[in-house]
């Protein structure tokens, strides 16, 4: 071989190694990207987590009133919905849905004791002694 041919095959184990190393290079920046991605939804996903759960403590410490609440509109996008219902007798559901920006919906239900003073077929109402 001839100095000028042994230059050339040089020149063209360079080229082959740079688009070996770019392909690589593109394949790690997309796994970086993908890898991100998921940390954003798990992120999103602990979010309405943790307001699923505030607003459980919250509907459990309003537990005699069982009349629907209005949607909330929290921070960062996120609404949340509570709805309480009576169950079985001296039981009530709750359920708390969490509605993420991008159209997710995360629900945390819950069944809980009901007050002595709620009675089934009068939600949201007290019982007073000789008033039915």
């Amino acid at each position: 071989m001839t100095r000028s041919s042994e230059r050339g095959l040089a020149l063209l184990e360079v080229m082959v190694a740079l688009v070996i190393l770019g392909l690589v290079a593109v394949g790690y920046l997309e796994l970086l990207q993908a890898s991100h991605g998921l940390v954003l939804r798990s992120r999103m996903q602990a979010q309405a987590v943790s307001y699923a759960a505030a607003g459980m403590e919250r509907a459990k410490l309003e537990l005699p009133n069982l009349e629907p609440k209005p949607t909330e509109l929290l921070p960062g996008g996120f609404r949340r919905e509570v709805v309480a219902r009576h169950w079985r007798t001296g039981l009530a559901m709750l359920t708390v849905s969490v509605y993420m920006p991008g159209g997710a919906r995360f629900d945390l239900a819950r069944l809980v004791q009901e007050p002595p003073e709620v009675r089934p077929g009068r939600l949201g109402r007290t019982s007073t002694p000789g008033i039915p």
